[in-house]
């Protein structure tokens, strides 16, 4: 491949950059690994071993559930004592120093079924409804919105020259 952005806030990256680029593959219209993950646990920092990475996993995804029930029932709490509210956000600290998992709780959403025949089957109401983002901001340095916006600019002057 020949394209390799030069851009100072990217070039720093490089040397990880590169090695995942050698994991990737051009098939139609989709870019995909050679091998799953590869690229991924060949690069670790130095004393990180894959099967500690896999096991932060499992914790990670083992928080995550927990966070959601800890927070249902906390809000389910607060629900139940003041019925005049209706939602609530959470936010926990997750991962990395600057990373969050947010929750949004609803008391009630009713959604449309359109593909019901009877009209009372048209509303489907759910109850203490969570919508989930989980935030990271744990990069260092310019972060991923400036490389992002290098890349654009860069590719762009491809083209305007």
């Amino acid at each position: 491949m020949s394209v390799q952005f030069k851009s100072e806030t990217i070039t720093k990256y490089h040397d990880l950059s590169d090695k995942i680029k050698e994991n990737l593959v051009v098939e139609d219209t989709t870019i995909k690994e050679k091998e799953p993950h590869k690229a991924y646990y060949d690069n670790l920092p130095e004393g990180l071993t894959k099967k500690v990475v896999e096991e932060v996993a499992k914790y990670n995804s083992k928080f995550v559930t927990a966070a959601h029930i800890a927070v249902a029932e906390v809000a389910a709490d607060v629900f139940k004592s003041n019925p005049n509210v209706e939602s609530l956000y959470a936010q926990l600290g997750y991962f990395g120093k600057n990373d969050n998992i947010d929750i949004n709780v609803h008391r009630e959403k009713v959604y449309q079924n359109h593909l019901a025949k009877n009209e009372e089957d048209k509303e489907v109401h759910k109850y203490l409804v969570m919508q989930t983002a989980i935030t990271s901001s744990s990069v260092k340095g310019y972060g991923l919105k400036a490389v992002k916006d290098a890349i654009s600019e860069e590719f762009a002057s491809m083209f305007n020259k």
